[in-house]
C-alpha cells in the first residue's frame, strides 16, 4: 500500500540589515540571500509549490519630489504670491497640510491661508480660504496639482471674496502614486504573468487605503501557487525585488520581507505504522 505524505518548508526572506542579506541594494528595493543549506526537494516530490503567504511592506514611496517634479505648492495672500518647496516625502493629506501650516508661518504669514483637508467619502481634496483676496495657483512648475485632485490652473479663479471659502477638486486625490507592489524573486522560475509578459513576480500586493506612510501586512486568503518543481535541484542564492506594477523599484527607505511556504507530496511505500 502508498500513502501519499504532504510535506512543507516555510522560509522567511528580509531586506532588513539586521538579518544580513548577503547583498542590498543602496535604495533598499533588493536584496539576495545566500543560504547555508540550500533548498532541495526530494527527487520523488510532486506537486510542488511556492506561495507568499504573508508579507510586511511600508507604504512610503515618495508621493512628492523633487525628482516628481511635483514639490512647489503656491499660494497668494496679502497682495502676493507665496511658494513653498515641499521636503521629499511620503505624504498623507494630514501631513501636507501640517507641512504647509509650518512652511506658511515661516514665511510671516497666519498657518491657515490655506487648510487642505480630504472628504473620505468623495475621495476629494477640500482647499479652504479662512481670509478673503487668497487663492492657490497651481500654474507654477512643478506644482503638487495631480496628487491633489485639480488641473494646472487657479483655485479659486479669482480672489476669495467671502471668509472661509471652499474649493473641491475636480478630481479624486492621488496620493497613491502606485497601483500596488509586487515582489520578485529568482526562487522559482514560474512566476505570475503581467499580459504576456513573466518577469519573476512572486506576489502581487494591492495597497491598503489610508495606508500611506504606515507598514502594512499582506497575506492572503487564497495565496497564488507557483511551480517550484524546479527546486529539485538544490537553490543556495536567491535574490527578491520590490517595485511597482511597473516593475520600477519601489523605494519605500524601509526595509521589506515576505514568508513563503514550499509545498509537495512523496510517496511512501508500504508504510510502517
Amino acid at each position: 500500500m502508498n500513502v501519499v505524505s504532504d510535506q512543507s518548508l516555510p522560509y522567511i526572506f528580509s531586506s532588513d540589515p539586521r538579518a544580513d542579506p548577503a547583498f542590498l541594494s543602496a535604495d533598499g528595493t533588493e536584496f539576495d540571500v545566500s543560504l547555508y543549506n540550500p533548498i532541495q526537494l526530494p527527487s520523488n516530490a510532486f506537486d510542488c509549490t511556492v506561495e507568499v503567504v504573508k508579507a510586511t511592506i511600508w507604504n512610503t514611496v515618495n508621493n512628492i519630489a523633487a525628482s516628481l517634479n511635483n514639490n512647489i505648492f503656491s499660494v497668494f495672500y496679502s497682495g502676493s504670491l507665496r511658494t513653498i518647496t515641499i521636503t521629499d516625502g511620503s505624504y498623507s493629506v494630514q501631513a501636507l497640510n501640517s507641512l504647509v501650516s509650518k512652511e506658511l508661518v515661516n514665511l510671516g504669514l497666519p498657518s491657515d491661508v490655506v487648510v487642505i483637508t480630504g472628504d473620505v467619502a468623495t475621495q476629494r481634496i477640500n482647499l479652504t480660504f479662512p481670509y478673503i483676496g487668497s487663492y492657490v495657483d497651481f500654474t507654477v512648475p512643478d506644482s503638487c496639482y495631480e496628487i491633489l485632485g485639480f488641473g494646472v490652473d487657479v483655485y479659486p479663479a479669482a480672489p476669495t471674496t467671502v471668509v472661509n471659502q471652499n474649493i473641491v477638486a475636480p478630481n479624486v486625490a492621488a496620493f497613491n502614486n502606485i497601483e500596488r507592489f509586487l515582489i520578485k524573486s529568482t526562487i522559482v522560475s514560474e512566476s505570475i504573468p503581467t499580459n504576456q509578459n513573466k518577469n519573476q513576480t512572486i506576489a502581487s500586493i494591492p495597497i491598503p487605503p489610508g495606508s500611506v506612510g504606515s507598514q502594512f501586512t499582506f497575506e492572503p486568503r487564497y495565496p497564488v501557487k507557483l511551480d517550484a518543481s524546479d527546486l529539485k535541484n538544490p537553490k543556495q542564492n536567491i535574490n527578491f525585488r520590490l517595485t511597482n506594477e511597473l516593475g520600477e523599484p519601489a523605494i519605500t527607505n524601509e526595509a521589506f520581507s515576505c514568508e513563503l511556504v514550499i509545498r509537495y507530496k512523496t510517496l511512501i511505500k508500504n508504510p510502517v505504522y
